[in-house]
């Protein structure tokens, strides 16, 4: 009875939802990252990848690094404009640290748009002085934006400006305007906050790493094995915050955990973003938002409401709180793509529910045999809560030891035990599904053991620091 009132409160809720989106009237562009619907129009509020785990840089595991993704499949040559966070969207990543679904942590992103020169025919960059952005302060940075980070607690109900006016590096738009793009633009975007934490905002090379054609053709993959894919997001960019800070202001107990198996040792993640309700279009064109703020994105771990979540229901979970995620626990329990996956490579599938996959992504995987005694992602106070899982006292695996299987390749500090950059999730996920995993013994053998898109690692490098998702692509050296 309480699912169908959900349901019915959501049904409501999303025409009001329609009209925020659209009253956006925003641009357009199908991808694997626009999921659902709604979302699918209104690609600047567009979450499309979150990550969470303990910082991999050396000097910095007393940290924790938190990134969300958001703008998908953005062309580097998209000018004159080129990509920007949108001043009217509340951007957040939400913690949860004592397992009932509600966020106890909010970092909240706001953005703003100055402009220095509106009489050029051009945009984010312009020839107020030599036609070269050199630094981030550069005159011809003509189109700049800031933003400000503010962290809420919610237990005692306070909130602190961790930094103001932050600046946004501009798009990497080619070697004549943004030469030496990341030593001069991107890495010094990077912002120490008070307490040792960092902070960045911008535009970053497009990582998550899929055979995006083959996956939503009915899994008409190139290959099914670790390579011989072709890597759709290849040559495009994203806009991404990443944030560090200590581990203990996410704990439950504001310390650092000594084991893994402490109670305060397993915190939830994930990204949304929210528009208000009200647009007022003035005579001049501009707009002006006002009225109360509706969440219209959401994204824990990959994949989620793309493959799992049914169609009827895609846009209820954008605007769902991890609370009320119980809505969704059948189809978890009883998904869709195993019998795709049946149907096309002809595999044995698990017959009976898929509680495998409800540890995995709705609850955590608790103390077992299989994992052994110093592994758990378990945080739930019984009921289903979709979010990354992170343990912050499992040990970081140094960069040049990480393992894209994570869990399943023996490396813990990997997916699911929150989610790295380096972690193909796409691989871990469609294993998952099948059931080749050892959490489901009568299926863990080839090739549902082995399944994957055939792509296995980003088309370029991942940095080993802080933001640590590449520079962004150019928009005059063609990647494609």
């Amino acid at each position: 009875m309480k699912h169908r009132l959900i349901l019915k409160k959501l049904a409501k809720g999303i025409a009001s939802l329609s009209l925020v989106m659209a009253s956006s009237m925003v641009s357009v562009l199908a991808s694997s990252h626009s999921e659902a619907p709604l979302i699918a129009r209104d690609r600047f509020a567009d979450n499309t990848d979150t990550y969470a785990f303990r910082s991999i840089e050396p000097g910095r595991e007393k940290f924790v690094t938190l990134i969300a993704n958001y703008i998908p499949f953005q062309q580097p040559s998209g000018g004159p404009h080129f990509f920007r966070w949108d001043d009217t969207v509340l951007y957040e990543i939400k913690v949860d640290n004592t397992g009932d679904g509600v966020e106890d942590i909010i970092y909240q992103f706001r953005f703003k748009t100055n402009t220095k020169n509106g009489n050029t025919v051009l945009g984010q960059s312009a020839a107020n002085e030599d036609a070269v952005i050199k630094s981030l302060n550069d005159p011809d940075y003509n189109k700049t934006q800031t933003y400000t980070v503010t962290r809420v607690d919610k237990k005692s109900n306070k909130s602190k400006i961790l930094i103001k006016n932050a600046i946004v590096p501009p798009a990497n738009i080619g070697p004549r305007v943004t030469p030496n793009y990341e030593k001069n633009l991107g890495s010094k975007a990077v912002q120490h906050l008070k307490g040792g934490g960092r902070v960045f905002a911008g535009q970053r090379d497009e990582g998550f790493f899929v055979d995006v054609g083959g996956v939503f053709d009915a899994l008409n993959l190139k290959s099914i094995g670790m390579n011989g894919g072709y890597d759709y997001t290849k040559g495009f960019n994203v806009s991404s915050i990443a944030l560090e800070v200590p581990i203990k202001d996410v704990t439950r107990t504001g310390k650092m955990p000594k084991k893994p198996t402490d109670k305060d040792a397993v915190v939830g993640i994930w990204a949304t973003a929210s528009r208000q309700t009200t647009t007022v279009i003035n005579p001049d064109g501009t707009r002006e938002m006002n009225g109360e703020w509706r969440q219209i994105s959401r994204l824990g771990n990959p994949l989620v409401n793309e493959v799992v979540i049914p169609l009827k229901l895609k846009d209820a979970f954008n605007s769902l709180s991890p609370k009320d995620d119980a809505v969704a626990a059948p189809v978890v329990l009883d998904p869709e793509l195993p019998k795709i996956m049946k149907a096309v490579y002809g595999i044995k599938i698990p017959t009976e529910k898929r509680n495998d996959l409800v540890a995995i992504f709705a609850t955590g995987i608790p103390v077992n045999k299989i994992t052994g005694p110093n592994y758990t992602t378990f945080l739930s106070d019984g009921k289903p809560h979709e979010y990354l899982r992170l343990n912050v006292a499992i040990p970081v695996t140094p960069a040049n030891k990480i393992n894209r299987l994570g869990l399943l390749g023996g490396d813990v500090a990997g997916f699911p035990n929150g989610r790295r950059v380096q972690d193909d999730v796409v691989d871990i996920a469609l294993r998952a599904v099948a059931g080749g995993t050892p959490f489901t013994p009568k299926t863990n053998i080839a090739p549902n053991n082995t399944l994957g898109d055939g792509v296995s690692e980003n088309d370029v490098p991942f940095l080993n620091r802080f933001p640590y998702l590449a520079p962004p692509q150019a928009g005059n050296t063609p990647a494609r």
